[in-house]
């Protein structure tokens, strides 16, 4: 009918936000995957199909998805893509719209020992995702995790002087025990291609 407007969609939104005014223009030609490290780690990741589905209108598929929790920003697939679509910003909107719907982050993040905390900020000025801040506690401060933006690149737990940022495999024995088994394997008898 004349003079009625449509609905909006799951796409007018994300397109609507801040970040995602590029995603129209994806026509899924795959650069992004082609440059992205993260599908070594998960074949899965896949912002194209991702876009797809937001077209789609597959609201909950989205926001279940691990690409848009896995996307770090590199912007390694920015410069690539021929439409010159910012991915990384897209992703993100499309996790500020996740997150406002009540969804949580499922990746592993840091954890801060307040007893340990001396309160320097080194963290918090380091931290690419702007997941560190300094909240009172007592007479002092301390550095303060949001999980829901902390990627778990790590960065914190490696400036940290007192030690404080950890959790999961951000302690050393889990990287210990890893450098252990990748010692122990090239060390092995039968090994192909011979000793390091």
């Amino acid at each position: 009918m004349p003079g009625q407007t449509r609905p909006m969609t799951f796409a007018d939104e994300i397109v609507l936000a801040a970040g995602g005014e590029t995603m129209r223009a994806c026509y899924s030609c795959g650069t992004c995957v082609s440059r992205c490290i993260i599908p070594r780690r998960d074949p899965a990741y896949n912002p194209r199909r991702v876009f797809h589905m937001v077209g789609l209108g597959m609201r909950e598929a989205v926001y279940e998805d691990m690409t848009i929790w896995h996307c770090t920003a590199c912007d390694l697939c920015v410069a690539a893509c021929p439409q010159e679509v910012r991915i990384s910003d897209v992703i993100g909107a499309l996790r500020e719209s996740a997150l406002a719907a009540g969804c949580t982050s499922p990746l592993e993040t840091v954890v801060v020992d307040p007893i340990l905390c001396a309160g320097c900020g080194t963290c918090v000025d380091l931290c690419p995702y702007e997941a560190l801040s300094l909240a009172p506690r007592g007479m002092a401060q301390v550095s303060t995790v949001d999980h829901d933006h902390c990627m778990g690149c790590g960065c914190c737990v490696a400036v940290c002087p007192n030690n404080a940022i950890g959790g999961g495999e951000f302690t050393d024995r889990p990287i210990l025990e890893t450098m252990i088994e990748g010692l122990q394997a090239r060390a092995s008898p039968g090994r192909e291609g011979g000793a390091y």
